[in-house]
């Protein structure tokens, strides 16, 4: 996995990217990072915004998508949505429960699941799908590399909280962008990208995923193609599409009611219908949503 603590030029953080999956450095650090940055070159900021403006220009004259993915309704895919997620943190950095619910749902589509994770924060993700899947794989930054990219033991001593000791759960501490994903003995029917959010490192990550799909079945999932679940990051969704395979590109969607974009194989579902997310969306479903908790 590579690390999102980058710094582009005038030594700006990039307040896309992410270093870990789900995590990142917290917002007010992040904050007080680009306030320092800014006080000594206030045109830091302007490169941030060009280069989601440059994003989005590519994505609509590359790839000829100005709307972005289409969107298919999480009804389509599965019409009788029914699903529990168990643990979830309600902490900051963790993939929203309609995420993990889609995870567990695509997970839950393939009777001999195989998965693979590349970005591990608190473990959430991978934790849920592990009660779904004979195996899953995580490869996530080692904590001799957090430590390199300046994170301090606490964040250490959280990273994997959820998904240590879990039998079926393999993790791998190793850079994604370094690792050799061939080495591993398994290929996978569910695979999710959430690691370091630059346009690079998600172009090398899509180029591995593909490469790692257990058969013409395997689906893949990419965090954050959305600011929110209605706001697409530019930056993400070109690195999608400049990593996928172009006979790939017209099975790539967003989902509804989630920051994920998904690579459905033709022969997964029947996608009959999409439409395009934008702000302000309007309501078609109503979620249903029961709340328990206990210590751990």
């Amino acid at each position: 996995m590579t690390a999102g603590i980058q710094r582009m030029q005038w030594e700006i953080p990039d307040i896309d990217r992410k270093a870990e999956g789900e995590c990142g450095m917290s917002r007010a650090k992040k904050a007080m990072e680009v306030v320092r940055a800014l006080a000594k070159n206030p045109q830091a900021i302007s490169a941030v915004l060009k280069d989601q403006e440059a994003s989005r220009e590519q994505v609509q004259t590359v790839h000829g998508l100005p709307q972005g993915l289409p969107t298919v309704d999480l009804l389509d895919l599965f019409p009788t949505f029914n699903v529990t997620v168990d643990p979830y943190s309600f902490l900051e950095g963790t993939a929203t429960v309609p995420d993990i619910a889609l995870l567990i749902a695509l997970a839950q589509s393939h009777p001999d699941c195989h998965y693979l994770e590349i970005g591990t924060w608190r473990g959430e993700s991978v934790a849920n799908v592990a009660r779904h899947a004979v195996e899953c794989v995580s490869v996530s930054l080692s904590d001799a590399e957090l430590r390199q990219f300046g994170f301090d033991e606490a964040f250490i001593q959280i990273h994997q909280i959820y998904s240590r000791g879990l039998p079926n759960v393999q993790h791998i501490g190793a850079n994604s962008s370094t690792f050799d994903f061939e080495a591993l003995p398994s290929r996978f029917d569910l695979i999710f990208v959430d690691g370091d959010h630059s346009y690079e490192a998600i172009r090398g990550d899509t180029k591995t995923a593909f490469a790692m799909r257990r058969n013409e079945r395997s689906v893949i999932v990419w965090h954050d193609y959305g600011h929110t679940t209605e706001r697409i990051r530019w930056n993400t969704l070109a690195g999608i599409l400049d990593g996928c395979p172009p006979e790939a590109r017209p099975h790539l969607y967003h989902v509804s009611n989630t920051l994920c974009a998904v690579y459905l194989p033709p022969d997964f579902k029947t996608v009959n219908q999409t439409t395009y997310t934008s702000f302000p969306a309007w309501p078609n479903k109503r979620f249903r949503v029961t709340l328990s908790a206990e210590s751990m």
